[in-house]
């Protein structure tokens, strides 16, 4: 069971960390739609009892990547896993993100020591958003800018996400330097359907009907 932070100042400051600079992070964001987003940059903050699983309180905001592009996608499309639609794919892109060389390790979440300061893989994966973001605001009091971890989607607790601290809102990151960025479609590729299905995900195209495993016969 995932218990709250330390409190005592720098408690995590000793973390073990793992490398950033020079690295390769993917991000997935809506592009068209209601929330549609220029580029792919944003630091979500607490809002209320909801919020992102590491979201940080204003002014501070976190924004969520991953260490590939699998991870990303299964990250953003969370709520539509079980029967994705084609369209969720057509509004959103791929961010191909190069991380400056200059900025600093992130706090390594998923190293087996963290369990000596209380850390669990619940942490990524349990239900309790305002526990998760306490651990968060607690990892960016001892000096981290960045946490490693796992995600709640992959089963197979192989992939790893990178949630990077900043200023909340849509202003582009500014730690280590310029933050560069390719943009990608997602729909029209191959190799996302590919990856998805390995996750067991059926991308459910344009007039057809979800998948129910109970469908009464006369609808078969």
């Amino acid at each position: 069971m995932l218990q709250p932070p330390p409190e005592a100042p720098a408690s995590l400051s000793n973390l073990l960390s793992i490398p950033m600079g020079s690295t390769t992070l993917y991000r997935v964001w809506r592009a068209e739609g209601q929330t549609q987003r220029d580029a792919p940059w944003w630091f979500s903050s607490v809002l209320g009892e909801a919020g992102g699983r590491f979201d940080l309180v204003e002014p501070l905001g976190t924004m969520y990547t991953a260490t590939s592009r699998v991870a990303a996608l299964l990250e953003a499309l969370q709520s539509t896993l079980l029967s994705l639609p084609f369209e969720e794919l057509q509004v959103r892109r791929l961010a191909i993100i190069a991380v400056p060389s200059a900025v600093p390790p992130a706090a390594d979440l998923c190293d087996g020591t963290v369990a000596g300061v209380g850390i669990t893989a619940a942490i990524w994966a349990g239900p309790n958003r305002s526990l998760t973001q306490s651990w968060a605001a607690a990892i960016r009091r001892d000096g981290w800018w960045s946490l490693h971890a796992g995600i709640q989607h992959d089963p197979s607790g192989q992939l790893r996400a990178v949630a990077v601290f900043g200023s909340a809102g849509s202003a582009a990151p500014s730690l280590g330097g310029e933050w560069e960025y390719l943009s990608e479609t997602i729909h029209d590729d191959l190799g996302v359907l590919d990856e998805l299905a390995e996750f067991g995900v059926h991308v459910r195209q344009s007039g057809e009907l979800p998948i129910l495993d109970d469908a009464p016969e006369s609808i078969l």
